[in-house]
């Protein structure tokens, strides 16, 4: 620039500043469903929380002392449970397992209700508390008399119709079969109900029946934001025109949003039409608070969770960030173990390396410093993210592999098949299904992300 006449100079500065300002004005005023605008927060946010993941502690701000919006659980926050009449014994299960860890849920408290896709004969008769048939509420009063033949809603009718003939075994196949499809008219509806009986609430969390919330680490997380505005909060799923919270992992929403949605009765009525045909009832919530220009915020998505404590993907870039939630604990017995695992935990926020200290057999020292495990498999399942090499001669063949591989954190070999998966997160995994495998963890690599959490062993 020095050698560029003082004239030329300005001439560049006014057009530089002249095309910025032009295209920040365009930006402004595509609407907030514009593909281009939604491809540029996508992207923007993905390049955002790359730089951050690479900083050192991008969980500083959490350290703030004391807390900037400090709130009780029980009181600020209102819960909504949903279930369905195929998933309903999960609800006394949740229950059971949130008594053990601090019992956020509770009802002298007015705190959460139970939304499902059924009118109980005996509303005790299966242990639940109060469950409120939203679906019912949203065919009577909200759907358009021309739409009232939908498929969806048919199929609810013949639910409720097996349930009012006692009819377990075909009420059972319904919900199983069309379980999917139901939920997706839960959400819109539920979280309308929410916002009627618990208006005074900062927040707002949106859970299945098999979610666990992480007592500690929620709190901690909602300590430091504030409810007065439009957060929307939760695990980072879908492309950029449909980027939404997952459901299973929990939907948290500020007292702003719920005003801002519920304030827009029109883009409500739509969201009922739109939950119709909807597969996902989760993107519903992301597609709706899109047209009011309110977006997913992935500056949080690494604290939330959509697996059960031994399915949960440790990646590096989340090592040592408080785990907000759990998710697809079926078995029975699973959910309550969990509570209990938890139990003596209720004031130290858990973080995602912390999991092997509360939910494996073994320390995350002892299993990084044994070269081998037999019948194990701290990869988990293939997919997006694992690479796979096949023809592969042994364990320490494999090994050996995911040491040369710069992102790989564990392997797994599997003998029979004579296959070699490596994957750039750990997990606890599990003994079932996995009589051929050999597996371990690429110590050098993990020891250094463990030491940044200040623990010398999990």
């Amino acid at each position: 620039m020095a050698f560029i006449p003082r004239p030329t100079r300005r001439r560049f500065i006014l057009l530089f500043a002249s095309l910025f300002i032009t295209l920040s004005t365009t930006f402004l005023l595509l609407p907030p469903t514009s593909p281009i605008r939604l491809s540029i927060n996508f992207n923007a946010s993905r390049l955002f929380n790359s730089l951050r993941a690479s900083a050192t502690d991008r969980d500083a701000w959490l350290h703030q002392q004391p807390p900037p919006y400090p709130l009780n659980l029980r009181d600020k926050v209102g819960y909504l449970v949903k279930t369905g009449y195929g998933t309903r014994h999960r609800v006394p299960a949740l229950m059971k397992a949130f008594s053990h860890s601090g019992n956020i849920l509770k009802e002298d408290k007015n705190n959460f209700i139970v939304v499902g896709d059924w009118t109980p004969k005996n509303q005790t008769a299966d242990g639940l508390p109060f469950v409120y048939n939203v679906v019912n509420t949203m065919v009577k009063a909200k759907v358009d008399p021309s739409l009232q033949s939908h498929p969806r809603l048919a199929k609810y009718r013949s639910l409720q119709e097996a349930v009012d003939l006692v009819d377990e075994d075909k009420a059972r196949d319904i919900g199983q079969e069309f379980g999917w499809e139901l939920d997706a008219l839960k959400f819109i509806a539920g979280m309308e109900l929410a916002y009627k009986l618990m208006p005074e609430k900062q927040w707002y969390i949106i859970l299945d029946d098999d979610t666990f919330l992480i007592e500690p680490s929620l709190h901690l997380l909602l300590n430091h934001l504030d409810p007065s505005r439009p957060y929307y909060l939760g695990n980072a799923v879908g492309d950029y025109k449909s980027r939404f919270a997952h459901g299973g992992s929990g939907i948290v929403l500020s007292r702003e949003v719920m005003r801002q949605l519920f304030h827009r009765p029109d883009i409500v009525a739509q969201s009922y039409i739109d939950s119709l045909d909807e597969t996902w009832g989760d993107r519903l919530v992301g597609l709706t608070l899109i047209k009011l220009g309110i977006y997913l915020d992935e500056r949080y998505s690494h604290h939330f969770n959509g697996e059960p404590p031994d399915m949960a993907r440790v990646q590096r870039d989340r090592f040592c960030s408080p785990i907000v939630s759990f998710h697809g604990a079926r078995r029975p017995g699973a959910m309550e173990a969990i509570g209990q695992a938890l139990s003596n935990n209720r004031e130290q926020p858990v973080v995602w390396a912390d999991l092997w200290q509360f939910f494996a057999d073994t320390s995350l020292d002892n299993a990084g410093r044994e070269p081998v495990r037999q019948m194990r498999d701290y990869v988990g399942p293939a997919g997006e993210g694992t690479t796979t090499w096949e023809r592969i001669a042994s364990a320490e063949v494999c090994r050996s592999k995911c040491q040369k591989r710069k992102s790989c954190l564990a392997w797994t070999y599997d003998r029979e098949a004579r296959t070699c998966r490596a994957s750039p997160w750990i997990v606890i995994g599990n003994s079932n299904n996995a009589e051929t495998n050999e597996s371990g963890l690429d110590w050098q690599a993990v020891e250094p992300l463990l030491q940044q959490c200040g623990r010398g062993s999990l």
